[in-house]
């Protein structure tokens, strides 16, 4: 059985425990993946300090991506070591969350996809989208949500 566990880096460590935990009953080997959404590349068609449009900023420095990706590759590596015992196959990625963990899944061939389910208001959740929702949603393996409290 193959398990894939998709991080944030934000959860507590009861989730990674009752991950591992799940993972060590179904003898499963354990994927751990995090997404790092990367700096948009082109010129924004809207002030990010006004919120006006028809003001266009090109914010891309490729210095500071790296330098972005780096630490993001510095954190995952840290929870990956601090939070499992067991042997984990971690992968950092880059794009669009909710894409990259099902395009994973599907790759892998997974049998079953973890995720932590933090609480959001309404508002927050209409005007932010929610990763989980759209995995819980558009996925083809079986999605375990673990509430985050």
């Amino acid at each position: 059985m193959k398990l894939l566990f998709a991080t944030d880096l934000k959860e507590p460590a009861y989730i990674t425990d009752a991950v591992q935990n799940l993972a060590s009953r179904l003898d499963a080997e354990l994927f751990v993946v995090h997404v790092h959404v990367p700096t948009p590349t082109t010129p924004l068609g809207v002030d990010p300090l006004s919120g006006f449009g028809e003001v266009s900023y090109a914010l891309y420095d490729p210095t500071v991506e790296e330098s972005i990706v780096e630490a993001e590759q510095h954190d995952f590596d840290t929870f990956v070591q601090q939070r499992f015992e067991r042997p984990v196959r971690p992968a950092l990625h880059s794009g669009d969350p909710a894409r990259v963990i099902l395009e994973d899944a599907a790759r892998l061939e997974v049998d079953m996809i973890l995720l932590g389910k933090p609480r959001h208001s309404a508002i927050e959740r209409m005007l932010l989208g929610s990763v989980t929702n759209t995995v819980a949603r558009e996925s083809k393996q079986m999605v375990v949500l673990l509430p985050m409290t």
